[in-house]
Parts: C-alpha cells; sequence; structure tokens
C-alpha cells in the first residue's frame, strides 16, 4: 500500500513551484487571479502516492492466466447489453453521425469506467498540480528518497526524463481543465476524476475533450461527465483516429491504441466489442436527426 507522506501545510515549503505553475498558466491565457486563488487553494494538497501512480501503474495490466487481457468480470458484458438497450436513441445517433457502433462505444466504456459506474476519487487539480511539481527538484528528491527502495527506477535517467515530460503535459492539461471549468461554469476544485486526470465516463483528458467534445444532447452545453456528450465525442474522437466499422482489423485496433496506448487495452477492448456483437439484436432504431456542437 502506497502511504501518504507529505502534509497538506509541507506544499508551503513550494513557494517557488507554485509560482513557477502561475506563470505557466498565465502565460497560457488563464486570468491571473483565477490561477492565483486556484494554486493556493488550500484544498490542494501533496499527494506522492498520485506521482508514483502515474510513474508505475498507468498503464494496463493483463491477469497471471491471460497477460495480454484486462481482467473483465462477465457481468461487464451482461451490463453492456443492456447499456446499449437502454441507450439505443443516443448511441444510434452516434453511429449516424460518427460511424461508430454502439458496441465499440459500449465496450470502450467498459474498460474505462464500468459504464459510468466507476468511482472517481481523485482531485484533478491536485493530480495535475502533483504532476506538474515534479520541475521542482526538492519535491521530486523527496520522492525519490521515500519511495526508491521500492522503485529504484525513480533514479533512472528515464524515469526522471518521463517525469519531466509528464510535468509539463500537467501544466498543459491543468489549462485545458480550467477552460472546461470556466465553460460549464463549475470550481475546477470541485472536479474528480481519475489518479491521471481523465474526467467522466469516457475517460478523457481535459485537452482531448476540448479538440473533440461534442454537445450530444443538443442542451448547447459540452460536457465530459453528461453520458450523451461523452458518447458523442467518443464516436467524434474515434473517427478523427481512423475508425469505421467496415475498417479492417488492424485499423479498428490502431484507432484503439490511439485512445490508450498500450495493446493490452486494445486486446481488452476488441474482445468486449466482438462479445457485444455476439447478440446484437437485429432491429433497426429510427432516430431524428440531432444537430451536434463541438468545442
Amino acid at each position: 500500500m502506497i502511504f501518504l507522506l507529505f502534509s497538506v501545510s509541507s506544499w508551503a515549503a513550494s513557494e517557488l513551484s507554485r509560482q513557477f505553475i502561475e506563470e505557466r498558466l498565465v502565460e497560457k491565457g488563464l486570468d491571473k487571479a483565477q490561477v492565483q486563488s486556484m494554486i493556493y487553494d488550500p484544498r490542494i494538497s501533496l499527494r506522492p502516492d498520485i506521482v508514483i501512480q502515474n510513474l508505475f501503474y498507468a498503464n494496463p495490466r493483463g491477469t497471471e492466466e491471460e497477460p495480454s487481457v484486462m481482467s473483465i468480470d462477465p457481468k461487464h458484458i451482461e451490463n453492456g447489453r443492456a447499456f446499449i438497450k437502454e441507450h439505443a436513441e443516443s448511441l444510434s445517433s452516434v453511429e449516424k453521425n460518427f460511424g461508430t457502433s454502439p458496441r465499440i462505444v459500449t465496450a470502450i466504456l467498459i474498460v474505462e469506467s464500468r459504464l459510468g459506474t466507476y468511482p472517481m476519487r481523485y482531485n484533478v487539480v491536485t493530480a495535475y498540480a502533483n504532476l506538474a511539481l515534479l520541475l521542482d527538484p526538492e519535491y521530486f528528491s523527496q520522492i525519490q528518497q521515500a519511495y526508491a527502495d521500492k522503485y529504484p527506477l525513480l533514479n533512472d535517467q528515464a524515469t526522471i526524463t518521463m517525469a519531466h515530460k509528464k510535468a509539463y503535459w500537467a501544466l498543459s492539461e491543468l489549462y485545458h481543465l480550467t477552460l472546461i471549468a470556466n465553460d460549464l461554469g463549475m470550481d475546477p476544485l470541485n472536479i474528480t476524476g481519475s489518479f491521471a486526470g481523465a474526467l467522466g465516463p469516457a475517460q478523457f483528458i481535459p485537452s482531448t475533450f476540448r479538440n473533440y467534445g461534442v454537445d450530444g444532447d443538443g442542451d448547447g452545453i459540452v460536457n465530459p461527465f453528461n453520458m450523451e456528450d461523452a458518447t458523442a465525442t467518443m464516436g467524434n474522437y474515434l473517427k478523427s483516429l481512423g475508425w469505421s466499422e467496415d475498417a479492417s482489423t488492424e485499423k479498428k485496433r490502431n484507432a484503439v491504441w490511439h485512445y490508450n496506448r498500450s495493446q493490452v487495452y486494445v486486446n481488452t477492448v476488441m474482445m468486449l466489442y466482438e462479445e457485444l456483437g455476439k447478440h446484437e439484436e437485429e432491429s433497426q432504431y429510427y432516430l431524428p436527426d440531432i444537430e451536434v456542437r463541438l468545442y
């Protein structure tokens, strides 16, 4: 088990790091007062456990019996079939607009969030702030000292380089997250997601959602936490990656790989895609034209 080793109060020791994050976000175009209010908010805590998870546990893993496929309880496949029936109208609309079948969207939703039921426990601003703080040599050194016995690769140059890349990436995602929160009229610090900062049932990172987000239910709002918006965005994103139902298996797998760059992930999604297709009903659903709005 990973334990939290630093108290919230020790965030005050990272004054220069907070200032660095603040300056980068303002450079990107965020309002300085909003950035200061967010970065200095006491709800942000130092979470080295989040850093460790992102550095060493970000990639999906298979099982001992099947190392190439994630463990999926058969009940989730049955839940997926029920989900397709329950959301037949909106999923068929996604297929009509983007050429992505209900079963590929549902397969990904099963893996990403158990169809939107998996609890999102992490404060996303805290997740991105802790990754951005890897640019602070003192903070990174504390993590190395605390965890190097269990994770000796923390002292490896390749890991250090990856950590710095993740830090700059996190700064960019924090910027996009703030813009999404502003569009939704939300406090960014009230947004929860995964330890990697992914949002909503489809688990989009903020920049991807802002680039491909679609208003799936026609309410004029593009919301990653709304299931219809999330599934429409999935359709738009998969289409941009080359997915089509009549594409070759290789092309389909390549599209899924770009959703999450892991062969274990691809194998699992494609397995679910095939399983969900085994009991598809042949009936077609009539759908009115629905206008969609991109971000």
